[in-house]
């Protein structure tokens, strides 16, 4: 050992003279590794593409599909789906009291004139009109969430 100055001497720069053997190291190590588990149809697929893609190794191959190709994440939201479609089903019910309110008024009509059946029913005009009314809000929220739907 060398001591310059009271100081030890640097040692020797064993990388620089080290001999080469063994495998030149990488710059960028890959240590990550990831496995999935695919059937019989799915892994024919995957070879019969990998065969094609003339890649050298199918890691290689993997992570040029995986990396480099968009991805669209799918998410479904099972409670709105479940919330449109009771919404639906009120309008089968609305077209039922439709149909209800105009087979009144016809009998109306037939078994007391149409002067009488027109004041019996001014005693519905309000509640029809708000029945309506419910009617086009419950249209537009299913409308706004079958497009928030649609845009996941």
């Amino acid at each position: 050992m060398n001591v310059e100055n009271g100081e030890q001497a640097p040692k020797r720069q064993e990388n620089e003279k080290k001999r080469g053997r063994g495998r030149p190291t990488k710059e960028d190590v890959k240590n990550y590794r990831h496995m999935f588990r695919l059937n019989d149809a799915d892994n024919k697929r995957l070879l019969a593409m990998y065969r094609q893609s003339g890649k050298k190794s199918m890691s290689g191959f993997l992570a040029e599909k995986i990396l480099n190709h968009k991805l669209k994440v799918i998410e479904i939201n099972k409670t709105a789906i479940d919330f449109v479609m009771l919404l639906s089903q009120f309008f089968a019910q609305f077209r039922g009291v439709k149909n209800n309110y105009n087979r009144l008024f016809t009998v109306l009509n037939r078994n007391s004139g149409e002067e009488k059946a027109r004041l019996m029913m001014k005693v519905l005009e309000k509640s029809t009109l708000e029945f309506i009314q419910t009617m086009k809000d419950f249209e537009e929220m299913v409308t706004k969430l079958r497009e928030q739907i649609s845009n996941f």
